[in-house]
């Protein structure tokens, strides 16, 4: 089964790129950037406009707190007729309003974020709109979203809130590792992974996106005094590639531990201007 589905028309995906948009900005200190951003979140996405509630069919199938195969199901169906009885010709005009301001605004370059959930968004898209496909695809869909909410409330267990045991024994297991040696930025790290179960890891992302960009730009000014023949020089550029690759994958403990890592090794590279 092969549905079209166009990127821009999802609202699920126009607001994730202007949250990644936003994140961005804050990063890399741009306030007027992130004053519009702002305003055109609140401009289309304020309570009970067409697109908020356009955007909440989408959220709900991807928040749902429980397994139970009925009670998906049943959702899944509500949640359907609630899309289908929105104002879909005020939508796409607004859509198209939110498009054309985000081009002028951000450039085209907003649409090609990377979006960690875009194939959920996609497929909770076609769902959404697979009435005029043939009864066998709208069932192929209906699973994958199901398989989709499955793997959501996994993954939301996994990342569960930690309660304060789970905090004490977190911290211990990092200062078993560190002991007292941990300096400032290592100190940001821990600090903004553990307080981020409980503000849905948006101040962490920030943290990591430029902390990140910290380590890359060492590392960089470290390649480029080494010759690509030194030994060295392979090194460094292993670690460029891992900083490179972590803006696809997921923050977890390991990635923190990574970094940690990668943190001692710039700051022994400062410390010794070697």
């Amino acid at each position: 089964m092969k549905m079209k589905h166009n990127k821009k028309r999802n609202t699920a995906f126009l607001y994730e790129s202007l949250i990644k948009e936003l994140t961005k900005s804050v990063v890399r200190k741009q306030p007027n950037k992130k004053k519009k951003i702002i305003e055109i979140i609140k401009k289309y996405f304020y309570k009970n406009s067409t697109l908020k509630r356009d955007l909440e069919c989408y959220t709900t199938l991807l928040e749902v707190k429980t397994t139970d195969e009925n009670y998906v199901l049943r959702l899944m169906t509500e949640v359907k007729s609630d899309y289908k009885n929105l104002d879909r010709k005020s939508i796409f005009n607004n859509q198209t309003q939110l498009i054309k301001e985000m081009n002028a605004t951000l450039s085209n370059e907003a649409f090609a974020n990377f979006i960690s959930n875009y194939k959920s968004l996609a497929t909770v898209g076609q769902y959404l709109n697979s009435d005029s496909v043939g009864a066998k695809s709208r069932l192929v869909l209906e699973s994958r979203v199901g398989n989709i909410i499955k793997q959501t409330i996994t993954s939301k267990e996994d990342m569960r809130h930690i309660d304060n045991l789970t905090y004490k024994k977190f911290v211990d297991r990092f200062n078993e590792t560190y002991e007292k040696t941990l300096r400032t930025e290592q100190k940001r790290l821990l600090t903004n992974y553990i307080t981020s179960f409980s503000d849905n890891g948006l101040q962490l992302k920030v943290f990591m996106n430029e902390e990140i960009g910290r380590l890359k730009g060492c590392v960089g000014d470290k390649l480029k005094l080494l010759n690509s023949n030194d030994s060295n020089y392979h090194n460094f550029n292993k670690v460029m590639e891992k900083l490179d690759k972590f803006s696809n994958n997921q923050i977890d403990e390991s990635m923190v531990k990574t970094l940690f890592y990668i943190q001692d090794l710039v700051n022994e590279v400062d410390k010794n201007g070697n």
